[in-house]
């Protein structure tokens, strides 16, 4: 596997392309926003809009986010977010989304951020671009689990996990290295899918996760875009994979499922990860 080496001050984000190509793109920033200063700014609306920007595009947030924040395939547009929300996920992200400690975004730098984006119009932020923000989530994370279940020597949910990153990628080189693997699976080639895994994930930090967990994080993934088919069919894997009290657990969230009660079972699987419910 691919070692990423780190300068101080230097933090590397990846994301899946949204052109289809392979692997992760990394680059790299660090805590100068090369030129870009909040205290060089004019005081006027137009000057810290324009500095806001700058700074959004200098500290990383464009790869993922957009150049005008306008979103893609791994990220949502950044209109219609509060300013609360932009700090919480910042400094403390869910999901995929590195954290920015102050040394490398300061609080006036994500200020002019959250000005910027405060000054964009919102062309509904809603469930379609929740669908394709969470898209590059939901792949990423069906990787990991792929090796995850290499390495425990579960060789039909790795080649139920490919499946699914086949059937979500559109057409293009990744997929086609993932038809690749697919192909090694089938023919009982492990050593060289897992070394391809291995490749692709290259330069991301692997989730501080059980398999099972992954597949309650899938479901919670899942229940964000209202998948609620797929939520079940994830907490159904993670019953399989645990003893009897969370198994219970688990019966009663696809119960909730069921009943399409979607708050609720977003809170128990919350519970079961061990994270804050936000009411």
């Amino acid at each position: 596997m691919k070692t990423v080496t780190r300068r101080r001050n230097e933090k590397t984000v990846c994301g899946w392309p949204s052109d289809g190509s392979s692997g992760l793109y990394i680059f790299r920033t660090n805590n100068s926003a090369h030129g870009v200063t909040v205290a060089n700014a004019d005081r006027d609306t137009g000057s810290e809009v324009t500095v806001g920007h700058d700074l959004m595009v200098a500290k990383g947030c464009a790869a993922c986010h957009g150049q005008n924040g306008e979103g893609s395939a791994i990220a949502p547009a950044l209109a219609g977010h509060t300013e609360a929300q932009v700090k919480r996920q910042v400094r403390s992200p869910r999901f995929q989304m590195p954290a920015f400690s102050e040394e490398q975004v300061s609080d006036e730098e994500l200020d002019a951020i959250i000005h910027y984006i405060a000054s964009l119009e919102s062309e509904g932020h809603a469930h379609a671009e929740a669908e394709n923000a969470q898209l590059g989530v939901i792949v990423e994370m069906h990787h990991w689990m792929a090796l995850e279940a290499l390495k425990a020597d579960v060789l039909e949910d790795a080649i139920h996990h490919v499946e699914h990153i086949v059937e979500l990628l559109e057409e293009g080189e990744h997929r086609d290295r993932m038809m690749a693997i697919q192909e090694d699976l089938q023919v009982n080639n492990i050593h060289d899918a897992e070394h391809e895994i291995e490749e692709m994930l290259a330069g991301r930090a692997a989730p501080d996760l059980t398999l099972a967990q992954l597949h309650l994080r899938q479901a919670l993934v899942a229940l964000a875009v209202e998948g609620l088919a797929d939520a079940r069919h994830h907490v159904e894997h993670f019953r399989g994979l645990v003893r009897a009290q969370k198994a219970h657990r688990a019966a009663e969230i696809i119960e909730l499922l069921g009943q399409s009660d979607l708050h609720q079972a977003e809170h128990e699987i919350q519970e079961l990860l061990g994270e804050e419910h936000p009411d």
